[in-house]
């Protein structure tokens, strides 16, 4: 079965209006076996702008038909209440906040260097940008199972579904040790494609 998602020949627009890439599961029911007159059957439009019989513009669209100006976005919304790892590669996520004050937490070991590490956050809705504050409060702990530390702050006045872009990633060292300083003469950082940061 065709997993790949970027090749799937359909994507889903948003009742907002933005365009995704299909999950596993809406690509295992597009494949599935309908017959005629079925209820079950997916609500497929001819093009971007067709609204569905509830007025709405949301459902399935062959990706060829989506407008060049309009971006097709990963899947995988992140839902920060779970503190999901997001890899600080993969920039345009698109996650799940609510109302209220969070913590960005590096995850992989305690010996970190942010220097010019940050990120912004997207409201798709609005377009408005909320950028995270540095914290001096280096808070140690374990999140998902990985030794964590504290490096920023979020706060986030509206609820929404939120754009992540990464910015200067070389920036960020992290170090799988417990101690800072002691095991760079021993170990290398842990690299980029490997690092993730948890918002709780």
């Amino acid at each position: 079965m065709n997993k790949n998602k970027e090749n799937f020949e359909y994507v889903y627009v948003e009742k907002d209006g933005t365009v995704r890439e299909l999950d596993n599961e809406e690509i295992e029911y597009l494949q599935s076996e309908f017959k005629l007159g079925d209820g079950a059957r997916p609500y497929i439009k001819i093009n971007y702008e067709q609204l569905a019989p509830d007025k709405k513009i949301s459902g399935f669209l062959h990706r060829n038909k989506v407008p060049e100006n309009i971006e097709i976005m990963k899947t995988d919304i992140r839902y920060v209440e779970f503190g999901y790892p997001i890899n600080i590669c993969d920039s345009n996520r698109v996650i799940e906040l609510h109302v209220g004050i969070f913590s960005v937490y590096v995850l992989g070991g305690w010996d970190v260097e942010v220097h010019n590490f940050t990120f912004t956050l997207t409201n798709i809705k609005t377009g408005r940008i909320i950028n995270p504050r540095d914290t001096q409060w280096r808070i140690q702990s374990y999140e998902c199972g990985y030794l964590a530390k504290k490096i920023k702050v979020l706060d986030i006045p509206e609820s929404g579904n939120y754009l992540i872009d990464f910015k200067n990633l070389d920036s960020l060292k992290v170090w799988n040790a417990r101690l800072p300083l002691i095991f760079r003469i021993f170990k290398k950082p842990i690299k980029k494609q490997n690092i993730a940061i948890s918002i709780i």
